[in-house]
């Protein structure tokens, strides 16, 4: 078993599985008709852009060079800008549609799964 030279995509991984766990809640309870406190969602926010930034400077640092790593740092922007469209249609709207919800989550574990392809472990 071998290791990666940075332990900075490992702890991206261990954020993002965090933050899909506290989307995962905030999913739970949206879809329970119910309205979770927004600072849930921020706090899940923050933690997947924390993993998202980790990925980068992983890369930058030139210790992942795999094309998966990249292609899961496109899944994650992809995944922040679907975030970022629903911290604002609840902010205007006060309900999270179902759909846009789906397609968030959808995207995270798309990053996930191709993060942890890439990772040499």
């Amino acid at each position: 078993m071998q290791l990666p030279e940075s332990g900075l995509a490992i702890t991206s991984l261990a954020v993002l599985v965090c933050a899909i766990l506290g989307g995962a809640l905030t999913a739970y309870v949206r879809l329970a008709e119910k309205n979770a406190p927004i600072d849930t969602g921020l706090l899940h926010g923050r933690a997947g852009a924390a993993a998202a930034v980790l990925l980068l400077v992983s890369i930058l640092a030139g210790n992942e060079t795999s094309q998966n790593i990249k292609f899961a740092l496109g899944l994650l922007v992809l995944t922040i800008m679907g975030g970022t469209v629903l911290y604002f249609l609840i902010r205007r709207k006060g309900i999270l549609p179902k759909r846009v919800i789906f397609l968030h989550a959808v995207f995270a574990l798309g990053a996930v799964y191709t993060l942890i392809s890439g990772l040499s472990i």
